[in-house]
């Protein structure tokens, strides 16, 4: 074999042995990056599951995060809304047509639907006249204004059944799933609320708040409760308890405290309101899912 042939022959065996070594470099990087993508894989089924497991111990007290992210959006809302000072001198209404249109332009021709609404969600509260649900008094007519704790509250709330029937409320008119759908998520995200409020704050128990208005009528004695909305925005909304009692104590109108319906035990309270709230949150996912546009 000449000169020539070993040099080719030590050529090929140096550019076998260079392939081999690259390969074996090639597959290290491969099985490296795969080891690697694997721990990934791993860290991330791990935080996937601590958060499954948080968000299930969530659930029963703010529900899921798209319905968390609701909750906040309109707490926030609420804690913003500007209530008069008192004394009132102007006109003042806050109603639930208003939060259904809030940051957004309802579609045409659903002005009767929203007026509708407001039947079963409004506030009123003014220098001549004071009332719910578009039941107004005349303040010199108003005999005795009556509270109700919160805990009274969410319980007239999970046996309030309005919510899931406002489709009857309104006439059957192009736009009224929209309506509805805004209307009972609405809803039930203020119950959500209320008893999340319960729960994050036990002094709450012993705040009681305006809920009745009793007044004259033509006849006989009537009244003006707060219900499914306007209850518990008298509790969620700042300041808007504190103004109907300033109102009424100007005036000399008697407040009257309903008997306390506070569980007295904390453990035994906190369990309770989260199977009401529990049972808020499993009836808004009903509703929205029963809802048909």
């Amino acid at each position: 074999m000449g000169m020539k042939d070993r040099l080719g022959r030590v050529a090929q065996k140096a550019k076998e042995v260079g392939d081999q070594v690259k390969e074996e470099a090639v597959g290290a990087r491969e099985g490296a990056r795969a080891a690697a993508q694997a721990r990934v894989d791993s860290a991330k089924e791990a935080v996937a599951g601590r958060t499954d497991a948080t968000l299930q111990r969530a659930g029963s007290a703010a529900g899921s995060m798209k319905n968390r992210f609701d909750d906040l959006d309109l707490e926030t809302l609420l804690s913003r809304l500007p209530v008069p000072a008192s004394p009132v001198t102007e006109d003042w209404r806050f109603s639930l047509s208003k939060i259904v249109t809030s940051g957004e332009k309802p579609p045409r021709g659903t002005g009767l639907l929203l007026r509708q609404l407001d039947r079963f969600g409004a506030i009123d509260i003014g220098p001549k006249e004071v009332g719910f649900d578009d039941t107004t008094a005349k303040w010199d007519k108003i005999k005795a204004i009556r509270t109700r704790d919160l805990d009274g509250i969410i319980e007239q709330l999970v046996s309030e059944t309005m919510a899931e029937d406002i489709a009857g409320y309104l006439p059957p008119v192009p736009g009224r799933g929209w309506a509805v759908e805004k209307a009972t998520s609405i809803i039930f995200t203020l119950y959500a609320l209320t008893a999340e409020q319960a729960l994050r704050d036990p002094d709450t128990a012993k705040r009681q708040y305006v809920s009745e208005i009793e007044y004259k009528g033509w006849i006989r004695t009537k009244e003006a409760a707060t219900g499914l909305f306007t209850g518990p925005c008298m509790a969620l909304v700042p300041g808007l308890d504190d103004l109907f009692r300033a109102e009424s104590g100007r005036r000399g109108i008697p407040i009257e405290a309903a008997p306390s319906t506070v569980i007295e035990s904390a453990e035994s309270r906190a369990e309770w309101l989260r199977e009401k709230q529990s049972a808020i949150l499993a009836r808004r996912e009903r509703t929205r899912k029963e809802i048909e546009y």
